[in-house]
């Protein structure tokens, strides 16, 4: 696999961008009316979505033959 450190680390960083990112659209801008549900969808969403990225990097990877 041809993922360097700063892959990795870059999935570490956006788990907390993530995190951040939805406390203040959910509770400080009332985004949803500040649901804790909404929240929470909504920091998962985003992990998931990078992480789909890191799926998608992997099979282009290994399509392209450079795996």
């Amino acid at each position: 696999m041809n993922f360097t450190l700063i892959d990795y680390s870059a999935f570490g960083l956006w788990i907390l961008i993530s995190i951040v990112s939805s406390y203040i659209l959910v509770k400080k801008l009332k985004l949803f009316k500040g649901s804790k549900n909404a929240q929470i969808a909504l920091s998962i969403g985003l992990i998931l979505g990078h992480l789909i990225y890191l799926i998608w990097k992997y099979i282009f990877l290994i399509l392209i033959g450079i795996n």
